[in-house]
């Protein structure tokens, strides 16, 4: 084993350290009501989670450095990003009637990573994948009435329970392609407007394209998941 594989595989791992200290740095702001700042440094967390994988695979970290997991640290990190930054953030920003409404992700999200086959052997989340984060910058910048932020809340969580499968674009090869543009798109509108216009509610609404894509994807995925097994059934 070369000294140069031990240095890229380390330089991955720090890599993926990196996305947890912007996390942290998102916290401080969010702590401030600084919310653009938040999600502008969640925004960059995020992309650092979505491409640190493709570093490790194509490093082959595991092989170089068995003894240390970066998936491990992966989901330390992913699970405060994604699911006690998120909720705080909505506690901050005094959307939901009740701070209690807030137990609810994390009783999902606990469930979700509580499970052994949370990431499937064909490449989906099984679940709701504990993306709290898009809840989170929703709730900030559409300002919805209580009982509209209640149901933000609630339908996630109900499908964190339910074992239907959802996009995995960095690993899973179906509609990949359209995820990772549209998604590469919606980081760029958000960027826009949270250092622009981070008022312009239009231009929120509008950035529901892809949620609504993802929904529609995972959905269809099921669905053709589904009539492919009943036709290998027959």
């Amino acid at each position: 084993m070369t000294k140069q594989r031990q240095i890229a595989a380390w330089l991955v791992h720090l890599y993926t350290v990196f996305g947890g200290i912007l996390g942290l740095f998102a916290l401080f702001e969010a702590a401030r009501g600084n919310f653009e700042n938040t999600f502008l440094l969640l925004i960059a967390s995020h992309w650092v989670d979505g491409t640190d994988g493709l570093l490790a695979r194509a490093v082959k970290v595991w092989e170089v450095l068995p003894n240390f997991s970066g998936e491990m640290v992966d989901n330390l990190i992913d699970i405060f990003t994604y699911l006690w930054l998120p909720v705080f953030i909505i506690w901050k920003a005094d959307a939901l009637p009740s701070d209690y409404w807030l137990i609810l992700p994390v009783i999902g999200a606990m469930y979700a990573y509580g499970q052994v086959n949370m990431k499937t052997e064909d490449n989906f989340f099984l679940g709701f994948p504990t993306l709290w984060d898009g809840i989170s910058i929703y709730v900030v910048y559409l300002r919805p009435a209580e009982w509209v932020a209640v149901l933000m809340i609630l339908i996630p969580t109900i499908f964190s329970f339910i074992p239907v499968r959802f996009l995995y674009p960095s690993r899973n090869t179906f509609l990949s392609k359209s995820s990772w543009a549209l998604a590469v798109m919606w980081i760029g509108l958000w960027i826009y407007i949270l250092t622009t216009e981070p008022e312009n509610r239009t231009l929120v609404f509008l950035s529901l394209y892809f949620p609504a894509f993802y929904l529609f994807g995972s959905f269809y995925a099921n669905y053709r998941l589904y009539k492919e097994a009943r036709i290998a059934a027959a």
